[in-house]
């Protein structure tokens, strides 16, 4: 009999979006939204609002994506917003963003692996600098899950790409 957190981790995975770069990359577990970077649901301050949805599927917990281009510093700023509205359960929460060019071809990388305190609401914001223009970008995965404090394999596979795509 499979546990709650399986039935979970499969769930998410079922209404999963298709993401081969990021899947071959070697993430586990992520559910994915992927998007044109032009697929705004709205702008706010500047910033594309890409992706809000829940990281938890049984639980009133959601996050929102939002990215800026700074054509100027060749550099990716990425807003995240963890909304949890659960206030008896708190949660660590991975983020993966991967900017891809229209070839598929991934460009930059972002990582978080930030907690979500009960019955609170924040956004962080991080840039990264890509070695390829940013004007480039075409398409974002972004992909999230639960995860453990040290989250050490995503936090390692994270600073493989990075270091293969020569990001800062």
């Amino acid at each position: 009999m499979p546990t709650l957190k399986q039935l979970s981790i499969a769930l998410g995975l079922l209404t999963s979006d298709h993401s081969p770069v990021p899947n071959e990359d070697g993430w586990q577990n992520y559910v994915w939204r992927v998007h044109a970077a032009q697929e705004c649901l709205d702008v706010e301050d500047g910033y594309c609002v890409l992706v809000q949805d829940k990281w938890d599927w049984k639980r009133p917990q959601y996050y929102s994506f939002s990215f800026r281009l700074d054509p100027k510093t060749n550099s990716v700023t990425s807003r995240i917003t963890l909304r949890n509205e659960d206030t008896e359960d708190d949660d660590q929460v991975c983020v993966v963003a991967s900017f891809l060019n229209a070839a598929g071809q991934e460009v930059g990388i972002f990582f978080a692996n930030w907690r979500a305190l009960p019955g609170r609401s924040y956004s962080r914001e991080a840039p990264i600098w890509l070695t390829t223009d940013v004007k480039e970008i075409a398409t974002v995965a972004v992909g999230t899950k639960q995860c453990d404090v040290r989250a050490t394999a995503d936090a390692e596979n994270f600073y493989r790409i990075r270091m293969e795509l020569k990001q800062r």
